[in-house]
């Protein structure tokens, strides 16, 4: 619920250590959320630098979690479509390459229109306050990583 994971976030950022220092992924969710931490923020004396929003088409999205696969044994992560397993990159048998029980096209479809209703309404909400920073999710790993670390580090400036 909304106050459990509100109590959560208390407990971090009522850290001083941590202030200004805090990276939320998946948090707030919805409207309701981002207004308690907006009061959250006030209360500790803290503020949001930005807002990180990667633009994902639908079919990549499908495409990463339906071909995600993950080894049993030694817990890396490979996809049979953009990152699949072989043996250059990994020792382990294939029979511990395994499906995330939840990783179905029914649960993806589920859990991208409860975005689009209850989530995607957070950017307009951000970007009335000129937080959001946009990034084309659709690429490759590794430039989807540069971009976003570029972005945290000019925060820091």
């Amino acid at each position: 619920s909304d106050e459990i994971i509100k109590d959560l976030i208390i407990n971090i950022i009522s850290s001083k250590k941590l202030s200004n220092r805090l990276i939320f992924d998946g948090y707030p969710r919805n409207i309701n959320q981002a207004k308690n931490l907006d009061e959250m923020l006030i209360k500790y004396k803290q503020k949001i630098s930005c807002v990180l929003s990667l633009r994902v088409e639908n079919d990549i999205v499908l495409k990463r979690i339906l071909g995600r696969q993950v080894c049993s044994k030694c817990g890396m992560v490979f996809n049979k479509f953009f990152y699949p397993s072989n043996k250059n990159n990994h020792k382990c048998e294939s029979q511990y390459l395994k499906i995330r029980p939840d990783d179905t096209e029914d649960t993806i479809m589920k859990r991208l229109n409860t975005y689009s209703k209850v989530t995607f309404p957070l950017i307009n909400y951000y970007q009335k306050q000129d937080l959001v920073k946009e990034i084309d999710g659709n690429g490759k790993i590794d430039q989807i990583h540069e971009e976003i670390s570029n972005i945290i580090k000019s925060l820091g400036t």
